[in-house]
């Protein structure tokens, strides 16, 4: 297995990839048995709208990282279609994992990639279409991903997953249709590995999962993208859960931004998102400037900047942070991450910066 993957991956490097490349990803695939006699597999099809031939390149991703390349050509205005591509693409009996699609970016607006992953099974053929995410899309660090799961937890299995494009970490909760959190887990990822939980209230949070549950995958470090996908117990029939990124109230008392040694707030976050109302005006290369996060708590709170350039940094455990950015850096934005636990809740808040 090592040495296969070994050799997966010397191919990669040597297969035909322009240095500007589109990169598409098909964030869940299988093929092979699954839960109630149903037996899965999924059909990749790429439509050339150019008047050239296009060569793509496909990776295999699973729980341990890239597992297998292939490159397909689609001939000028023509369509391939692949079916069982796990199995016939990258020789697999029974697997699950992403697909990476990559290719020439003269063609990004010229070849359109699809799936189909269905399962076969006594009762019939029922599919889910599971779309192409753009690399430049893929959520990061601070992004707040919504999974909903089926109205009749008898009814129906809820399972999830997610890709990670780059070493990332998430926080997955629970949460109850009457809006309490009945469980929560944080979970790290390798960069290019896919990870898919089966009936995922159980396998993951270890309880009974409910009616109109809904998974919240936030992800506090990296890119990756959180997909589900719901299917009826009885027929088999799937239907594909897509991440929506969305904002939610901030669970932690998030006041804003106070300059110097002030305890007033002087940029706010009035509206309780945990983004500051408006951006921070930072002078470049004439002296450093201090500045304080404010987080009412009744408890210490911690601070752990995610994103932050080398000049910036705290200078007590408190929330104050110095920065003195270089005069080059002039004319640039930076929307700075920063993890925070208060009162037992851990969120992540974005303060924006333009430097002038």
């Amino acid at each position: 297995m090592k040495i296969t993957r070994i050799v997966a991956t010397l191919l990669a490097a040597l297969l035909p990839l322009a240095a500007g490349a589109t990169t598409l990803f098909i964030p869940a695939s299988g093929t092979g048995p699954g839960a109630n006699d149903s037996h899965w597999q999924t059909e990749l099809t790429l439509h050339n709208l150019s008047a050239s031939s296009i060569t793509a390149t496909l990776t295999f991703h699973d729980v341990l990282g890239s597992a297998g390349t292939s490159a397909i050509t689609v001939a000028p205005r023509a369509t391939v279609a692949v079916a069982d591509v796990v199995a016939n693409r990258f020789g697999r009996a029974a697997a699950t994992g992403a697909i990476e699609i990559a290719f020439d970016s003269a063609f990004a607006q010229k070849l359109t990639v699809s799936s189909r992953t269905f399962n076969k099974s006594a009762a019939g053929e029922f599919g889910q279409d599971i779309p192409a995410v753009d690399q430049s899309t893929i959520p990061a660090t601070g992004s707040v991903i919504v999974l909903s799961g089926p109205s009749s937890a008898t009814d129906a299995r809820f399972n999830f997953g997610v890709y990670a494009d780059s070493a990332s970490t998430i926080q997955w909760d629970l949460v109850r249709a009457d809006g309490s959190i009945a469980a929560s887990k944080e979970i790290s990822y390798g960069a290019g590995t896919q990870a898919q939980y089966n009936a995922g209230v159980s396998a993951l949070f270890n309880t009974s999962p409910q009616d109109n549950d809904t998974v919240q995958a936030t992800v506090t470090s990296g890119r990756a993208i959180p997909y589900g996908s719901v299917v009826n117990n009885v027929s088999g029939d799937p239907t594909y859960v897509p991440g929506i990124v969305a904002r939610a109230d901030a669970r932690i008392a998030f006041a804003g931004v106070a300059f110097g040694d002030s305890a007033t707030v002087s940029v706010p976050d009035a509206n309780h998102d945990g983004v500051l109302d408006r951006s921070v005006d930072i002078q470049t290369g004439s002296w450093p400037i201090s500045f304080r996060i404010v987080v009412n708590a009744t408890t210490p709170v911690t601070f752990e900047l995610l994103n932050a350039p080398p000049q910036l940094r705290f200078y007590d455990a408190n929330g104050g942070l110095t920065w003195w950015p270089a005069a080059a850096s002039s004319g640039t934005t930076l929307n700075l991450k920063v993890r925070v636990t208060a009162d037992g809740v851990t969120e992540i808040i974005t303060i924006p910066f333009t430097l002038h």
